[in-house]
């Protein structure tokens, strides 16, 4: 089941991919839902139509993001599992034969996470976004298979963003397990590049408000967890931005109040080094030789920024969804 925005293209690239399978194509049934898209998508569907032999079925709905574009693909579809992918990911061959071999083999499974691989790297820049999960843990929608009854998302999510972790702890809370497996595959190339992309993504933290009030528990002991020294830490990245705000006010504070030149020199290294923390995750995928004056420029100037506008994105979204019930699997 694939939704899809205006992407037209890289649908078309997915649809390639799923026709190229290495099962027969009755053997599995593919859902795609536009939607509201307002470039060709609608034009290319009908055209792959008439000339594939897979199952195809598809739908358009009035914009209204991915979550409501899921469930409306769930309704019109027949399987009692449905492998979820996006229309920007590439599944390798064997995706459909290995899903099956996943829920023959673990029959009492809510779900499968699959590896999903950042490749083409040579395109990715700060500016770009790029989905990995190659251990498990993330569940992004990119690369899951889910039990048709488990399969429901919650409407209010309208943008791509934490609709998939909300849906992994709904079935974690229902008391199934979700499987990592490594043999699903799929390639996730970087979206464009783009100068508004980081602050794009920055304010999708408004949706953290709803997760963290379905699923206290889950969301702040789980979510966005890294391994550091062996220790598992939960929003990093949450985190790391708020020790560069601390550090930017310490220093501001320094330079304004007068500090002396040891106590700012202090403050400058919290700085320098916070600063160097929070770069390296936006540059954990970019080649440094393909960056130009002008993007060191603009992305050190966007990391000042961008920790605000998480931040304020994540108390907009903490307060307009504080009547949010907590999530019940009765």
């Amino acid at each position: 089941m694939i939704p899809s925005y205006n992407s037209a293209k890289l649908l078309s690239r997915c649809l390639n991919a799923l026709e190229n399978q290495s099962v027969q194509k009755s053997g599995f049934e593919l859902t795609v839902v536009d939607d509201g898209s307002a470039d060709e998508t609608v034009e290319m569907l009908k055209q792959f139509q008439v000339r594939t032999e897979l199952k195809l079925q598809w739908t358009s709905i009035k914009n209204s993001g991915p979550a409501n574009a899921r469930n409306a693909g769930v309704a019109i579809s027949s399987g009692s599992w449905i492998g979820f992918l996006d229309a920007d990911v590439i599944p390798r061959p064997d995706w459909v034969k290995n899903a099956i071999k996943q829920i023959h083999n673990n029959p009492e499974a809510g779900a499968f996470e699959g590896r999903t691989e950042v490749t083409q790297r040579g395109r990715a820049t700060p500016f770009t976004h790029q989905t990995e999960n190659t251990s498990g843990g993330r569940y992004p929608t990119c690369n899951f298979l889910v039990r048709r009854s488990l399969a429901h998302f919650h409407p209010d999510y309208k943008i791509p963003f934490r609709e998939d972790t909300d849906l992994a702890f709904s079935i974690l809370e229902s008391g199934y397990t979700i499987i990592f497996a490594p043999e699903l595959v799929v390639e996730h190339p970087p979206l464009t590049s783009s100068y508004s992309r980081p602050f794009v993504l920055a304010r999708r933290y408004y949706y953290d408000g709803l997760l963290a009030r379905r699923f206290p528990s889950r969301y702040h002991n789980e979510l966005d967890a890294h391994k550091i020294l062996g220790l598992n830490i939960p929003h990093l990245k949450r985190k790391l931005y708020a020790i560069f705000v601390l550090s930017q006010i310490i220093f501001l504070a320094g330079i304004l109040l007068g500090f002396s030149g040891s106590e700012l020199i202090l403050a400058g290294g919290l700085y320098l080094t916070a600063l160097t923390a929070t770069a390296g995750g936006g540059l954990r995928y970019a080649d440094f030789t393909e960056l130009s004056l002008k993007d060191w420029l603009v992305y050190v100037f966007q990391l000042h920024l961008l920790p605000w506008v998480m931040g304020f994105s994540l108390f907009r979204g903490w307060f307009d969804f504080r009547h949010e019930k907590k999530f019940s699997a009765v």
